[in-house]
């Protein structure tokens, strides 16, 4: 097998102005005839009108290379994310030629490229868009599986060790005239994905793939030569101008925050390093610990929220689409904060679909804080409601996409761990880690007499369990407290002894019963106060607190009135026994 040396001297301040001369007068060449010939960019296609799989390109993105040059894998990783975004779900119209470097664009550190390997007179060396070469040889691979016509491909005159020799996956590239083109004769849609550990190029058709097509076979591994080449973090040339002598930190966390919650910030001050990102919507009153970290927060995202929402309530508009609309924007924030060295992320759920298709969350993990149902689910449950309650007109005012359901789908099963508070949450998946709940800070200012009293804490709404209560008052007649306004309709407890309290002047430690058979319940800070102050709560499993009847913790199913009505007359009877009693 033959081999090529390694180099016994480092290119020199002449050699590199040299290439520097060299290598601008070919870009300019190159630029003047992609100006001439106007090569257009890839529109974007729908996966659905490309229903058939023609090819398919896995490889792998940690090659096992130096640990060393781990900074430079990372780089290369990050790369391929933005190279990856412009080329997926992007069409190839029949006769039209594809152009790696018209479609990405230049490499540069301005947009947002970071520094990856390229081979170079003989060296590994750090370069902005360095490792774009994987996308250009899996890109090569099914062109040829697919026999499309190559326009123009490059090989490499040396290859780094643990980089595949495969002629299949042979193409340099350098922007802007070393360049991979190539035409197809049938429209052909591409998929170029980063998974936790491959990168994945797909091409799909209109049509199936004809049973006679020939397939390009590879020859052996030992028909390329076998390199020796040093990188800039490995050699020992200290003297040479490019020479790291010492390579930065690896395994940063980025965590990705939305809203302030005390369980999720006792999570991030436990597990954040020095070092790692924090990226918070704006800085809260609560206080997400980011002491000696990195912390990075938006004011003008502060702002926008605010006007949003204000904006919304004012046009009746519901805030459901508010808070949906403001969650993209807060996650292309993020997308353009997180550095590039980031290995591990911890994603809020609001933002976790937004992320997932813009490709930032491949090649790395991510673990995600998880406060309520996934969308598809969450809207089964909001539709089989809405059946249940038809005159209810607040169980149908908002759906997500069918993409962000999707995305969401794709991303929880790519999770590694999910972090939650909530019961119901964590029952559904095995990679769920339980947090406690925030105990909540009583003050016990009342007069400590026990009231008979039953407190449904609001608003009135369907998913909150209002109608079920309404039905479970109607048979007891027993009297009910409620705070909050009257959302689902006027008059909605007309003829019921029913009374309105504002929560100021409510004491849960004077109260015996709190109830609320919600469907949705993500949060449920009132219900903690509550059963911190001694009181009985009749709930649903969806309010995220496990059943336990010694505690006083009674769950009921979601719309059932009739066991609403059973166990809050079971209660009352003992309220008024005890109070006998003492």
């Amino acid at each position: 097998m033959e081999t090529i040396p390694v180099p016994t001297r480092y290119p020199d301040w002449l050699a590199r102005t040299s290439f520097f001369l060299r290598s601008s007068g070919l870009k300019a060449w190159r630029l003047a005839q992609d100006t001439l010939h106007g090569l257009p960019l890839l529109p974007v296609g729908g996966r659905n009108d490309f229903p058939y799989m023609l090819a398919e390109s896995v490889s792998r993105l940690d090659t096992g290379s130096d640990a060393r040059e781990r900074p430079l894998v990372l780089g290369k990783i990050h790369n391929l994310r933005l190279a990856c975004r412009q080329i997926h779900r992007r069409v190839l119209a029949p006769g039209q030629t594809f152009s790696l470097w018209r479609q990405v664009g230049p490499p540069w550190q301005l947009r947002g490229f970071a520094q990856g390997r390229e081979v170079r007179e003989g060296c590994v060396i750090p370069t902005f868009g360095g490792g774009l070469c994987q996308l250009s040889g899996s890109l090569l691979e099914v062109a040829l599986a697919l026999d499309l016509d190559l326009v123009e491909k490059h090989s490499h005159t040396a290859l780094p060790a643990d980089i595949s020799r495969d002629p299949r996956r042979d193409a340099t590239l350098f922007w802007n005239y070393v360049d991979l083109r190539f035409r197809s004769r049938v429209p052909v849609l591409f998929e170029c994905i980063l998974t936790k550990t491959d990168l994945v190029v797909r091409v799909r058709g209109q049509h199936p793939r004809p049973a006679n097509t020939q397939t390009f076979k590879s020859a052996t591994a030992a028909h390329l030569p076998q390199t020796h080449l040093e990188s800039c973090f490995t050699c020992r040339q200290t003297a040479c101008s490019r020479h790291i002598k010492e390579a930065p930190p690896v395994g940063k966390t980025a965590f990705l925050l939305d809203e302030y919650q005390p369980e999720f910030a006792r999570l991030v001050a436990e597990t954040a390093k020095d070092g790692d990102q924090l990226l918070l919507p704006f800085v809260s009153e609560g206080g997400w610990s980011g002491a000696g970290r990195n912390v990075q927060f938006s004011f003008w995202f502060r702002v926008r929220r605010s006007l949003t929402l204000r904006w919304t309530v004012f046009r009746g508009i519901t805030v459901a689409k508010a808070y949906f609309d403001l969650a993209g924007v807060l996650a292309n924030i993020y997308q353009r904060r997180i550095g590039h060295d980031a290995e591990h992320l911890c994603v809020a759920q609001t933002l976790l679909p937004y992320l997932w298709r813009s490709g930032i969350l491949g090649g790395r993990t991510f673990d995600v804080l998880m406060q309520r149902l996934p969308v598809t689910a969450l809207e089964e449950e909001l539709n089989m409601a809405a059946a249940l309650y038809p005159e209810s007109k607040t169980l149908v005012e908002f759906r997500a996409p069918r993409w962000f359901a999707e995305a969401e789908q794709e991303a929880l099963k790519s999770a590694r761990r999910i972090f939650t508070p909530h019961a119901q949450l964590a029952a559904l998946d095995d990679r769920a880690v339980r947090l406690p709940w925030a105990a909540p800070t009583m003050h016990r200012n009342g007069s400590g007499e026990r009231r008979d009293l039953i407190v449904f804490p609001g608003p009135t709404l369907a998913r909150k369990g209002a109608y079920a209560l309404r039905e479970a008052v109607r048979k007891t007649r027993l009297p009910v407290a409620v705070l909050g306004p009257e959302l689902e309709q006027p008059g909605f407890w007309r003829s019921l002894p029913v009374t309105f309290l504002n929560s100021k002047d409510l004491h849960w430690e004077q109260t015996h019963t709190v109830v609320q058979p919600a469907l949705v319940e993500h949060w449920p800070r009132q219900l903690l106060k509550a059963h911190a102050g001694g009181t009985n709560l009749v709930i649903t499993s969806q309010c995220g607190l496990e059943e336990d009847h010694a505690a006083g913790i009674h769950h009921v199913p979601f719309g059932d009135g009739n066991k609403l009505a059973e166990i809050l007359t079971i209660l009352s009877d003992q309220s008024r026994r005890l109070a006998c009693e003492s």
